[in-house]
Protein backbone atom coordinates (compact mmCIF):
# COMPACT_ATOMS: atom_id res chain seq x y z
CA UNK A 1 0.00 0.00 0.00
CA UNK A 2 3.02 2.26 0.66
CA UNK A 3 4.78 2.02 -2.42
CA UNK A 4 1.11 2.57 -4.29
CA UNK A 5 1.81 6.41 -2.59
CA UNK A 6 4.92 6.71 -3.46
CA UNK A 7 4.48 6.01 -6.89
CA UNK A 8 1.38 8.64 -7.13
CA UNK A 9 3.37 10.89 -5.50
CA UNK A 10 5.65 10.44 -8.01
CA UNK A 11 3.79 10.78 -10.63
CA UNK A 12 1.79 13.37 -9.25
CA UNK A 13 5.36 15.89 -9.14
CA UNK A 14 6.11 14.79 -12.76
CA UNK A 15 3.04 16.11 -13.95
CA UNK A 16 3.45 19.58 -11.99
CA UNK A 17 6.94 19.76 -12.62
CA UNK A 18 5.99 19.45 -16.54
CA UNK A 19 3.24 21.86 -16.13
CA UNK A 20 5.36 24.47 -14.93
CA UNK A 21 7.96 23.69 -17.70
CA UNK A 22 5.46 24.48 -19.82
CA UNK A 23 4.15 27.85 -18.64
CA UNK A 24 7.79 28.67 -18.08
CA UNK A 25 8.39 28.37 -21.50
CA UNK A 26 4.77 30.53 -22.30
CA UNK A 27 6.30 33.16 -19.99
CA UNK A 28 10.00 32.88 -21.11
CA UNK A 29 8.03 33.00 -25.19
CA UNK A 30 5.66 36.20 -24.19
CA UNK A 31 8.80 37.60 -22.45
CA UNK A 32 10.83 37.43 -25.86
CA UNK A 33 8.06 38.71 -27.80
CA UNK A 34 7.38 41.91 -25.75
CA UNK A 35 11.18 42.28 -25.97
CA UNK A 36 10.83 42.25 -30.18
CA UNK A 37 7.68 44.05 -30.25
CA UNK A 38 9.16 47.45 -28.33
CA UNK A 39 12.97 46.60 -29.95
CA UNK A 40 11.30 46.81 -33.79
CA UNK A 41 8.43 48.99 -32.62
CA UNK A 42 11.19 51.77 -31.17
CA UNK A 43 13.55 51.17 -34.12
CA UNK A 44 10.87 51.85 -36.71
CA UNK A 45 9.41 54.81 -34.89
CA UNK A 46 13.22 56.57 -34.68
CA UNK A 47 13.60 55.54 -38.45
CA UNK A 48 10.47 57.21 -39.81
CA UNK A 49 10.98 60.60 -37.54
CA UNK A 50 14.29 60.42 -39.10
CA UNK A 51 13.17 60.04 -42.53
CA UNK A 52 11.30 63.34 -41.75
CA UNK A 53 13.21 65.16 -39.89
CA UNK A 54 15.66 65.03 -42.50
CA UNK A 55 14.25 64.30 -45.60
CA UNK A 56 17.05 66.38 -47.48
CA UNK A 57 20.03 64.63 -45.80
CA UNK A 58 18.08 61.53 -46.90
CA UNK A 59 17.03 62.48 -50.32
CA UNK A 60 20.30 61.82 -51.77
CA UNK A 61 19.74 59.05 -53.44
CA UNK A 62 22.53 57.19 -52.42
CA UNK A 63 22.57 57.88 -48.84
CA UNK A 64 19.07 57.39 -48.41
CA UNK A 65 18.94 53.98 -50.17
CA UNK A 66 21.89 53.15 -47.55
CA UNK A 67 20.17 54.15 -44.61
CA UNK A 68 16.71 52.02 -46.38
CA UNK A 69 18.53 49.21 -46.49
CA UNK A 70 20.03 49.30 -42.95
CA UNK A 71 16.55 49.44 -41.07
CA UNK A 72 14.93 47.62 -43.74
CA UNK A 73 17.46 45.02 -43.04
CA UNK A 74 17.51 45.40 -39.01
CA UNK A 75 13.64 45.11 -38.91
CA UNK A 76 13.47 41.76 -40.74
CA UNK A 77 16.06 40.46 -38.59
CA UNK A 78 13.96 41.48 -35.66
CA UNK A 79 10.64 40.39 -36.81
CA UNK A 80 11.77 37.41 -39.60
CA UNK A 81 8.48 39.09 -41.77
CA UNK A 82 8.42 38.80 -45.23
CA UNK A 83 5.21 40.71 -45.40
CA UNK A 84 6.70 43.55 -43.77
CA UNK A 85 9.83 43.54 -45.67
CA UNK A 86 7.72 43.85 -49.07
CA UNK A 87 6.07 46.73 -47.16
CA UNK A 88 9.23 48.30 -46.17
CA UNK A 89 10.61 48.36 -49.95
CA UNK A 90 8.02 51.51 -50.22
CA UNK A 91 10.76 53.43 -48.54
CA UNK A 92 12.86 53.37 -51.72
CA UNK A 93 9.95 55.11 -53.98
CA UNK A 94 10.83 58.85 -54.06
CA UNK A 95 8.80 61.69 -51.74
CA UNK A 96 6.25 58.53 -51.31
CA UNK A 97 8.98 56.82 -48.75
CA UNK A 98 10.00 60.24 -46.87
CA UNK A 99 6.34 61.30 -45.94
CA UNK A 100 4.99 57.94 -45.13
CA UNK A 101 5.70 56.43 -41.68
CA UNK A 102 6.23 53.07 -43.69
CA UNK A 103 8.22 51.08 -41.24
CA UNK A 104 6.19 51.68 -38.38
CA UNK A 105 2.94 50.43 -39.99
CA UNK A 106 4.65 47.78 -41.42
CA UNK A 107 6.18 46.84 -37.89
CA UNK A 108 2.54 47.20 -36.48
CA UNK A 109 0.78 45.33 -39.05
CA UNK A 110 3.54 42.33 -38.04
CA UNK A 111 2.58 42.60 -34.31
CA UNK A 112 -1.07 42.38 -34.87
CA UNK A 113 -0.30 39.20 -37.40
CA UNK A 114 1.74 37.59 -34.48
CA UNK A 115 -0.12 38.48 -31.67
CA UNK A 116 -2.74 35.72 -30.01
CA UNK A 117 -4.91 38.00 -28.33
CA UNK A 118 -8.27 40.16 -29.40
CA UNK A 119 -6.40 42.55 -32.34
CA UNK A 120 -8.73 45.50 -32.15
CA UNK A 121 -7.69 45.49 -27.95
CA UNK A 122 -3.82 45.34 -29.09
CA UNK A 123 -4.66 47.88 -31.91
CA UNK A 124 -6.65 50.36 -29.57
CA UNK A 125 -3.43 49.97 -26.48
CA UNK A 126 -0.72 50.65 -29.28
CA UNK A 127 -2.82 53.71 -30.34
CA UNK A 128 -3.41 54.72 -26.67
CA UNK A 129 0.15 54.60 -26.08
CA UNK A 130 1.70 56.30 -29.24
CA UNK A 131 -1.23 59.23 -28.74
CA UNK A 132 0.33 59.83 -24.85
CA UNK A 133 3.70 59.79 -25.53
CA UNK A 134 2.82 62.07 -28.48
CA UNK A 135 1.12 64.83 -26.65
CA UNK A 136 3.58 64.53 -23.75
Amino acid sequence: MRAGRDIDKLFTGLILKRGTDLHSKKNKRQRFFRIRVVLALGISLVADLLDYLVAPVFGVPILGDIFDVFVSSLLFSITKSKVSLIMNLAEFIPFLGDFLPVYTVSTLIWILGEKDENKLVLLKRVVRLLSNKSTR
